[in-house]
């Protein structure tokens, strides 16, 4: 990161600037307090000098050396890796944990989640929204009790996460019925 000049240019004059603003800050107090504010300004002065000087020699040490791959294959392209026009491909288990999921794309997770796991022919999904102050259990729960997959759900018993989590009874869907 501070290999780049512009970038450590800022980084050295963002202290400069810090610095200065606690040494106004401190103009009118050695007045009421005496030499002893300037004394507390030497040290923080002392302090943030030595940490730019040691983050400096420590990312300019070895910028200039190229660095060879450790096999013949190259890495993903990591703008290829993450798209967030993507679907994300997650495996259909008996329960989800929504908390890497934004609040906002929980409803559309929950919904294809359901579907797949019906798909699948899970009968009973947990669904683990956290504790919180139970929004995202309130929106989850919600959600199920007007789902036309959900038969029927409830908190989970505490040794599968309490209120902690929710969980669903599924129907069986008409694809299955018919292959039944």
């Amino acid at each position: 990161m501070l290999n780049d000049p512009r970038v450590r240019v800022a980084y050295v004059v963002t202290k400069v600037v810090v610095f200065g603003v606690a040494a106004l800050a401190t103009w009118p107090l050695s007045r009421m307090i005496g030499p002893k504010a300037w004394i507390g300004l030497g040290v923080f002065g002392a302090i943030l000098a030595t940490m730019t000087a040691v983050a400096l020699m420590a990312t300019s040490s070895g910028s200039d050396v190229e660095t060879e791959p450790d096999s013949d294959e190259e890495g993903p392209d990591i703008d290829a890796v993450i798209d967030p026009e993507q679907p994300i491909e997650h495996p259909i288990e008996d329960s989800i944990d929504l908390h890497p999921f934004l609040p906002r794309d929980v409803p559309d997770v929950v919904d294809a989640y359901l579907e797949a796991a019906v798909a699948k022919g899970l009968r009973e999904v947990r669904l683990i929204h956290g504790r919180g102050i139970g929004v995202q259990r309130d929106r989850v729960q919600k959600l199920l009790a007007r789902h036309p997959l959900v038969s029927g759900f409830h908190d989970a018993p505490p040794e599968r996460g309490g209120w902690g989590a929710t969980v669903a009874y599924l129907k069986r869907s008409n694809v299955q019925r018919s292959n039944v």
